[in-house]
Protein backbone atom coordinates (compact mmCIF):
# COMPACT_ATOMS: atom_id res chain seq x y z
CA UNK A 1 0.00 0.00 0.00
CA UNK A 2 1.00 3.69 -1.32
CA UNK A 3 1.26 5.99 1.76
CA UNK A 4 1.40 9.57 0.85
CA UNK A 5 2.22 12.46 3.18
CA UNK A 6 -1.16 14.20 4.41
CA UNK A 7 -1.76 18.21 3.86
CA UNK A 8 -0.83 19.83 6.90
CA UNK A 9 -3.08 20.93 9.72
CA UNK A 10 -3.94 25.00 9.31
CA UNK A 11 -3.64 25.33 13.05
CA UNK A 12 0.43 24.73 12.87
CA UNK A 13 0.58 27.58 10.03
CA UNK A 14 -1.87 29.66 11.54
CA UNK A 15 0.74 29.67 15.01
CA UNK A 16 3.72 29.98 13.51
CA UNK A 17 2.47 33.05 11.31
CA UNK A 18 0.99 34.61 14.76
CA UNK A 19 4.50 33.92 16.43
CA UNK A 20 5.79 35.89 13.20
CA UNK A 21 3.40 39.31 13.58
CA UNK A 22 3.93 38.86 17.70
CA UNK A 23 7.52 39.71 17.04
CA UNK A 24 8.46 35.76 18.14
CA UNK A 25 10.86 33.96 16.16
CA UNK A 26 10.43 30.39 16.64
CA UNK A 27 13.36 28.63 14.33
CA UNK A 28 11.94 24.63 15.64
CA UNK A 29 8.23 25.33 14.56
CA UNK A 30 9.22 27.08 11.53
CA UNK A 31 11.69 23.90 11.08
CA UNK A 32 8.39 21.44 11.97
CA UNK A 33 5.78 23.99 9.63
CA UNK A 34 8.76 23.59 6.88
CA UNK A 35 9.45 20.18 6.55
CA UNK A 36 5.68 19.59 6.95
CA UNK A 37 5.17 21.32 3.84
CA UNK A 38 8.48 19.89 1.95
CA UNK A 39 6.86 16.27 2.83
CA UNK A 40 3.67 17.53 1.12
CA UNK A 41 5.64 18.60 -1.78
CA UNK A 42 7.67 15.61 -2.21
CA UNK A 43 4.37 13.24 -2.11
CA UNK A 44 2.67 15.28 -4.88
CA UNK A 45 6.25 15.96 -7.67
CA UNK A 46 6.54 11.87 -7.18
CA UNK A 47 2.51 10.98 -7.33
CA UNK A 48 2.91 13.42 -10.39
CA UNK A 49 6.14 12.30 -11.64
CA UNK A 50 4.35 8.31 -11.24
CA UNK A 51 1.29 9.18 -13.44
CA UNK A 52 3.38 11.84 -15.77
CA UNK A 53 6.70 10.45 -16.29
CA UNK A 54 5.55 6.38 -15.21
CA UNK A 55 8.56 6.34 -12.67
CA UNK A 56 7.68 6.65 -8.92
CA UNK A 57 9.92 7.69 -6.24
CA UNK A 58 10.08 4.96 -4.02
CA UNK A 59 8.02 5.60 -0.45
CA UNK A 60 10.36 3.11 1.37
CA UNK A 61 13.63 4.29 -0.37
CA UNK A 62 13.57 7.32 -2.11
CA UNK A 63 15.09 5.74 -5.32
CA UNK A 64 13.54 6.32 -8.92
CA UNK A 65 11.29 3.81 -9.68
CA UNK A 66 10.12 2.92 -13.50
CA UNK A 67 7.18 1.23 -14.27
CA UNK A 68 7.39 -1.92 -15.85
CA UNK A 69 4.98 -3.82 -17.28
CA UNK A 70 2.36 -1.84 -15.28
CA UNK A 71 4.39 -2.65 -12.46
CA UNK A 72 6.68 -0.78 -9.96
CA UNK A 73 8.90 -2.69 -8.05
CA UNK A 74 11.82 -1.46 -6.13
CA UNK A 75 14.93 -3.40 -4.98
CA UNK A 76 14.29 -2.81 -1.36
CA UNK A 77 11.05 -4.62 -1.57
CA UNK A 78 8.22 -1.92 -2.40
CA UNK A 79 6.02 -3.24 -5.25
CA UNK A 80 2.73 -1.54 -6.43
CA UNK A 81 1.12 -2.32 -9.74
CA UNK A 82 -0.38 0.65 -11.37
CA UNK A 83 -4.12 0.29 -10.63
CA UNK A 84 -2.81 0.18 -6.77
CA UNK A 85 -0.74 3.61 -7.52
CA UNK A 86 -3.69 5.67 -9.64
CA UNK A 87 -5.91 4.53 -6.54
CA UNK A 88 -3.58 5.19 -3.75
CA UNK A 89 -3.64 9.56 -4.84
CA UNK A 90 -7.77 9.41 -6.39
CA UNK A 91 -8.96 12.31 -4.61
CA UNK A 92 -6.10 13.81 -2.23
CA UNK A 93 -4.92 16.39 -4.39
CA UNK A 94 -1.61 15.11 -5.37
CA UNK A 95 -1.32 16.02 -8.69
CA UNK A 96 0.83 18.87 -8.92
CA UNK A 97 -0.81 19.68 -12.54
CA UNK A 98 -0.03 24.02 -13.32
CA UNK A 99 1.64 24.27 -10.27
CA UNK A 100 4.57 21.72 -10.60
CA UNK A 101 7.46 24.24 -10.98
CA UNK A 102 6.33 25.86 -7.34
CA UNK A 103 6.85 22.78 -5.72
CA UNK A 104 10.12 22.11 -7.22
CA UNK A 105 11.26 25.47 -6.30
CA UNK A 106 10.16 24.73 -2.86
CA UNK A 107 12.14 21.79 -3.06
CA UNK A 108 14.99 23.33 -4.07
CA UNK A 109 15.14 25.85 -1.73
CA UNK A 110 13.52 25.37 1.60
CA UNK A 111 16.41 22.98 2.52
CA UNK A 112 18.95 25.82 2.14
CA UNK A 113 17.26 28.25 4.47
CA UNK A 114 19.30 28.74 6.94
CA UNK A 115 17.32 31.74 9.06
CA UNK A 116 14.04 32.13 10.19
CA UNK A 117 13.09 34.99 7.82
CA UNK A 118 14.27 32.61 4.70
CA UNK A 119 13.01 29.86 6.03
CA UNK A 120 9.38 31.82 6.14
CA UNK A 121 9.94 33.34 3.30
CA UNK A 122 9.91 29.93 1.78
CA UNK A 123 6.83 28.98 3.32
CA UNK A 124 4.72 32.04 2.62
CA UNK A 125 6.13 32.40 -1.04
CA UNK A 126 4.93 28.63 -1.21
CA UNK A 127 1.19 28.63 0.10
CA UNK A 128 0.28 31.98 -1.43
CA UNK A 129 1.29 30.89 -5.03
CA UNK A 130 -1.17 30.01 -8.00
CA UNK A 131 -1.60 27.29 -10.62
CA UNK A 132 -0.66 28.80 -13.54
CA UNK A 133 -2.55 27.91 -16.91
CA UNK A 134 0.07 25.48 -19.47
CA UNK A 135 3.52 26.00 -16.92
CA UNK A 136 3.36 22.23 -16.48
CA UNK A 137 6.21 22.17 -18.95
CA UNK A 138 7.50 25.25 -18.04
CA UNK A 139 10.28 26.34 -15.50
CA UNK A 140 7.70 29.01 -14.50
CA UNK A 141 8.66 29.20 -10.61
CA UNK A 142 7.56 33.31 -10.20
CA UNK A 143 5.76 35.70 -11.71
CA UNK A 144 3.30 38.77 -10.69
CA UNK A 145 -0.01 37.43 -9.61
CA UNK A 146 -1.12 41.07 -10.35
CA UNK A 147 -0.49 40.11 -13.87
CA UNK A 148 -3.61 39.78 -15.90
CA UNK A 149 -2.02 38.38 -18.79
CA UNK A 150 -0.87 35.67 -16.33
CA UNK A 151 -4.20 32.74 -16.34
CA UNK A 152 -4.38 32.09 -12.75
CA UNK A 153 -5.84 29.09 -11.61
CA UNK A 154 -6.72 27.49 -7.95
CA UNK A 155 -4.32 28.55 -5.37
CA UNK A 156 -1.06 25.92 -4.62
CA UNK A 157 -2.67 25.68 -0.53
CA UNK A 158 -5.26 23.99 -2.18
CA UNK A 159 -2.67 20.83 -2.11
CA UNK A 160 -1.42 21.81 0.69
CA UNK A 161 -3.14 22.57 3.33
CA UNK A 162 -6.27 20.51 5.38
CA UNK A 163 -9.59 21.86 3.90
CA UNK A 164 -11.64 22.39 0.94
CA UNK A 165 -10.39 24.98 -1.43
CA UNK A 166 -13.43 27.66 0.00
CA UNK A 167 -11.71 26.54 3.19
CA UNK A 168 -8.01 27.09 2.29
CA UNK A 169 -8.92 30.25 0.68
CA UNK A 170 -10.57 31.91 3.66
CA UNK A 171 -7.45 30.26 5.55
CA UNK A 172 -5.00 32.51 3.54
CA UNK A 173 -7.33 35.13 3.61
CA UNK A 174 -7.23 35.40 7.29
CA UNK A 175 -3.08 34.85 7.50
CA UNK A 176 -2.74 37.50 5.75
CA UNK A 177 -4.76 39.71 7.92
CA UNK A 178 -4.38 42.55 5.94
CA UNK A 179 -5.66 45.86 7.68
CA UNK A 180 -5.67 48.27 4.82
CA UNK A 181 -8.66 48.24 2.77
CA UNK A 182 -6.86 48.96 -0.63
CA UNK A 183 -4.87 45.47 -0.13
CA UNK A 184 -7.57 44.11 0.95
CA UNK A 185 -9.30 44.96 -2.56
CA UNK A 186 -6.51 43.69 -4.56
CA UNK A 187 -6.47 40.24 -2.77
CA UNK A 188 -9.70 39.78 -3.88
CA UNK A 189 -9.16 40.68 -7.12
CA UNK A 190 -6.66 38.69 -7.37
CA UNK A 191 -8.46 35.54 -5.77
CA UNK A 192 -11.67 35.97 -8.04
CA UNK A 193 -9.76 35.84 -11.37
CA UNK A 194 -8.06 32.88 -10.11
CA UNK A 195 -11.07 31.26 -8.68
CA UNK A 196 -12.72 31.16 -12.54
CA UNK A 197 -14.54 34.45 -11.32
CA UNK A 198 -15.97 33.53 -8.27
CA UNK A 199 -14.84 34.16 -4.71
CA UNK A 200 -16.05 32.89 -0.85
CA UNK A 201 -17.07 35.77 1.22
CA UNK A 202 -13.88 37.50 2.54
Amino acid sequence: MIKWCRKVPQELISRLYNQSVSGICDDELADEVGWALYARCESIISATNGFEKKVLICPKCGKDVPRVENVFDCPCGFHATWEEFKKSYKGKQLHASNALPIFLKYQRDFPRAETYGEKLICIDILIHSFHIKNSYYKELDSYDVEDESVALNRPTGANLIEGSLTEVILFLDKLSAIPDSQEKSRWKKVIRRANGGHIPEL
